[in-house]
């Protein structure tokens, strides 16, 4: 999976300036992929001696014609990404970096990568007056500044509907281990149901013995992991002896003890309580029915998934749940905004509207829709309607559908991989007439070959 982020410089040069910064950026170790596949061709051709004059003269016939320019951009290979030089028709420089989870650091790449081509430029000015149109001075060159995103106004609009206690809250709270290991337990359907259960049993009064019966009946639920996850609590219950029936239930050993010093006797037989029976007992702890009542444990779990697939906690925005248990998350996944609602249910009609009012709302051009249950055929065609909709108003709307935990993951990748190819395409087609085909291609392409090569690298090492 492949993400993009760019900054630009409001500044235009002219050819020459173009090449001479290439040759300046090479010197410092870049080196322009599309530029040393044109200058092979023209050694073919005329060998080393003419192939600069034959890059001089195809630079002025493109100017003169006016049907594009010779040099665009450049593309460079930065190791584990690829590093963009476009230069664009409106007068600026844009400078990006493409990476996948695995590139180190790519952020601080993009910002080397920004620091050299400025040093570059500036080297150039101090060695000749190159032509530059600016609106700034040209005593000093403009800095670079981060891309404008849709996405990003995307993202704020949502934050700004949400309410503002529940995102400083939600901020603190959903990089909590007791929260994530919960939410993890609680994707198993039969512990949600068994949570369930114990609940009605511990209010119709039933012994430890049957709520442990109930465990295994569920699948072989581990009361143990749910203790230890925080999930569920034990407690001491007191029954009556000679009745059978539950008289309270006591959080330790400790009340226990408070109760018996104090004398204190059976409502139903008058004997002691301590002479009535006395076991151990569990019930669903305060986090289980907060993630159980309203369905926090799906949207925890969704949050989870989109972070593990590399989008960072700054580019993603919650909101509280509905009172129809809908959760909602935003974030901004390679310059597409994305809404993902989830709900521990069906897709039906009503959540298909609601679902689709979000995305009104924030204008969003990627909708993720989450349920554990099934996909009512009302309430997919609403949301496939919707998008039609939107598609002929001019705004398109990728449509992604989940039904069940189990296929999240891979359906969230496969969103994000349409939303980056949209985007690299978006940001390196001025490239493509001087590659003679897509530069978001050729990008796909070559993260895909080099991570083959590391692969096989990495097995020869291994049988070495």
């Amino acid at each position: 999976m492949l993400f993009i982020q760019s900054n630009s410089l409001a500044l235009s040069l002219d050819e020459g300036g173009r090449l001479r910064l290439l040759e300046a950026l090479a010197a410092r170790g870049f080196e322009p992929l599309v530029r040393s596949a044109r200058r092979e061709v023209f050694r073919a051709l005329g060998g080393e001696a003419s192939a600069a004059e034959l890059e001089r003269l195809c630079a002025a016939r493109a100017g003169a014609s006016g049907k594009g320019a010779y040099t665009p951009g450049e593309l460079f290979a930065g190791g584990d990404c690829l590093l963009s030089l476009v230069f664009e028709a409106e007068g600026e420089t844009a400078a990006g970096v493409v990476y996948d989870l695995d590139t180190a650091a790519p952020l601080a790449r993009l910002e080397r990568f920004c620091r050299d081509v400025q040093d570059a430029l500036g080297s150039m000015r101090a060695e000749e007056n190159v032509a530059v149109q600016s609106s700034e001075s040209q005593a000093v060159l403009p800095l670079w500044r981060p891309r404008s995103r849709t996405a990003q106004q995307g993202l704020a609009r949502f934050t700004a509907i949400q309410p503002e206690e529940f995102v400083r809250a939600a901020a603190a709270l959903r990089g909590g281990k007791e929260l994530a290991r919960a939410s993890e337990l609680l994707e198993g359907h039969a512990v949600r149901d068994f949570l369930k259960r114990i609940e009605e049993l511990r209010r119709e009064g039933y012994t430890p013995r049957r709520m442990l019966a109930e465990a295994g009946a569920q699948g072989g639920v581990s009361v143990e992991r749910l203790v230890e996850a925080g999930l569920l609590e034990r407690e001491i219950r007191v029954s009556c002896r000679k009745h059978g029936h539950a008289l309270f239930d006591l959080p330790s050993p400790d009340s226990l003890a408070a109760v018996t010093i104090s004398r204190a006797k059976c409502s139903l037989c008058a004997a002691p309580v301590a002479d009535e029976v006395v076991e151990e007992t569990f019930s669903p702890s305060r986090l289980a029915v907060a993630l159980l009542a309203d369905g926090g444990w799906l949207a925890h779990r969704v949050y989870r998934i989109v972070r593990s697939l590399g989008v960072p906690e700054s580019d993603i925005s919650t909101g509280p749940p509905t009172p129809h248990g809908e959760s909602f998350l935003a974030a901004d996944v390679s310059g597409s905004s994305f809404i993902f609602v989830s709900r521990d249910g069906d897709l039906t009609p009503a959540f298909a509207r609601r679902a689709a009012e979000i995305v009104e709302e924030t204008e969003a051009t990627h909708l993720v829709a989450v349920v554990t249950g099934a996909a009512e055929d009302e309430g997919r065609l609403r949301l496939y309607e919707f998008a039609w909709r939107r598609a002929r108003g001019g705004h398109d709307l990728d449509t992604t559908v989940v039904e069940g935990l189990d296929r999240a993951r891979g359906e969230f990748e496969r969103a994000f991989a349409r939303a980056a190819r949209r985007e690299l395409s978006r940001a390196l087609f001025p490239l493509d007439a001087a590659l003679g085909f897509p530069a978001a291609a050729f990008a796909l392409e070559w993260f895909r070959v080099t991570k083959s090569n590391a692969g096989r690298d990495s097995l020869s090492k291994l049988s070495a």
